[in-house]
């Protein structure tokens, strides 16, 4: 007979045993082995966006809820008022995980695993599982095993562990199928990789696109924002996530090299060029202001006689 327990209610028994059960878990249950010191988290301007990011690396520990919370007051909102979380985390520690998924709740999240960013273990199957809306663009990969518990020099498996995460993910919408794909078909040393084909069209309900990913011509800045963060220099992390400034950056760059192969005193044309990068292109911090410094230099370089 089938059951015609309203959707409400299923989800409300869902988030009760997923509380019971995290109340009896002890903080020595991990996704993966090993100890490290907690996630880093940091502020991403994405020009393009026009969006101040969350990025998130490193593995999960206690403490990463409230370090989450204090820089997520310091981000800024979607169209659909989320902030976005871009994840790069082997996993962790499993209660912390959850006391970051609470802190993500107050906070509404759209968790992102972009280009050249692995998320596995705790990271994929609570933290991403756990946004309001979840994508993996480009070669972001999400890497899923099961739950294990530390038991002298071994690890366990620990399937209490497993129905949290099961009754978390069935909360957040993911199904029973893509719940049972990752919580219960690999150890803790068999790591299953899923890129974002399988991710989002086998494992249904795991990705739930947001405005930042199916908005014309946002998907590629989405897709480097993990990338572009990992640069030092301001100038550089706008000009890698924006399209206008790496297209006049990738020009200036072609009629430099032009203009160098046939100058007749190279070294004072390499002299100007590093003063125009150390005295104008250097001291920009936004968009507006690299523009026009490179639109000058482009000028000027055009201008310029053999």
């Amino acid at each position: 007979m089938r059951s015609t327990e309203h959707p409400a209610a299923k989800d409300a028994a869902a988030q009760s045993l997923c509380q019971r059960l995290l109340s009896w878990l002890c903080f020595t249950a991990f996704m993966f082995p090993g100890l490290a010191r907690g996630m880093d988290f940091k502020i991403y301007y994405q020009p393009q966006l026009e969006l101040k990011m969350v990025i998130g690396e490193g593995r999960i520990q206690e403490g990463d809820a409230e370090k989450f919370l204090a820089l997520a007051k310091m981000a800024g909102r979607d169209g659909e008022g989320l902030v976005a979380l871009v994840l790069d985390s082997p996993g962790g520690n499993v209660e912390a995980a959850f006391r970051v998924v609470d802190a993500m709740d107050k906070v509404r999240v759209y968790t992102v695993v972009p280009d050249n960013a692995r998320c596995a273990s705790a990271c994929a199957s609570i933290l991403f599982a756990s946004g309001e809306r979840r994508s993996v663009v480009g070669t972001g990969l999400l890497g899923f095993h099961s739950c294990y518990r530390r038991d002298g020099r071994t690890y366990a498996e620990d399937s209490l562990c497993n129905e949290i995460i099961a009754a978390n993910a069935m909360q957040r919408g993911v199904s029973h199928t893509g719940i049972n794909r990752f919580v219960k078909q690999y150890g803790a040393r068999d790591m299953a990789w899923a890129g974002r084909d399988v991710a989002c069209k086998s494992l249904r309900g795991l990705c739930k696109p947001g405005l930042l990913e199916t908005q014309h011509g946002t998907n590629p800045a989405l897709m480097h924002s993990f990338d572009c963060s990992k640069l030092i220099t301001v100038q550089a992390q706008l000009i890698c996530g924006d399209a206008e400034l790496a297209y006049v950056d990738k020009t200036l760059a072609k009629i430099y090299d032009q203009k160098i192969k046939v100058s007749a005193n190279k070294n004072r044309l390499r002299a100007d060029q590093r003063a125009w990068l150390r005295n104008s292109r250097n001291g920009c911090g936004d968009k507006a202001c690299l523009l026009r410094s490179y639109r000058l230099r482009i000028d000027e370089l055009k201008r310029m006689r053999s």
